[in-house]
């Protein structure tokens, strides 16, 4: 293999790591905070490994195609075009993480509003799935002896 072409994987699998990496970082608090949940951060985990696995595979697209010229220029040439598709498939990918921010705003929004019964917040839990509040004589099981 060229060595301008083993240093143009290294160099795009390194940008590649670290913009998703910023990106997993920053997406799960993009889409929490939409919500105000922290499951809703998975999407952003989803969405993430989407970007990686494309982009990867850009980078290994890249590195066989044959181009002309001096190795530096190649390099240089290669480095550009990944730059250009990577920020391609960034724009894409916040796109996706925008959507899943409204979608969770939205379900937070429609969920229903919580109930007061006997004094109590239920959230909209049925009765059967209630759990009693604890009274002096129920035993505190969530200590530790």
């Amino acid at each position: 293999m060229d060595p301008d072409r083993m240093v143009f994987l290294i160099v795009g699998v390194v940008v590649v790591v670290i913009v998703g990496r910023l990106m997993v970082h920053s997406g799960r608090r993009y889409v929490a905070s939409g919500s105000g949940r922290r499951g809703a951060a998975s999407g952003a985990n989803l969405v993430a490994v989407l970007f990686h696995l494309a982009t990867l595979g850009v980078v290994a697209l890249i590195a066989v195609l044959p181009l002309g010229g001096a190795a530096n220029d190649r390099l240089l040439l290669r480095i550009g075009i990944l730059l250009l598709i990577l920020a391609a498939v960034y724009g894409i990918t916040l796109a996706l993480l925008s959507r899943r921010r409204e979608q969770a705003m939205v379900a937070e929004f429609d969920a229903p509003p919580p109930q007061r019964v006997d004094s109590e917040i239920t959230y909209g839990v049925p009765p059967e799935h209630r759990i009693p509040p604890r009274t002096e004589s129920t035993p505190d099981r969530t200590r530790l002896r």
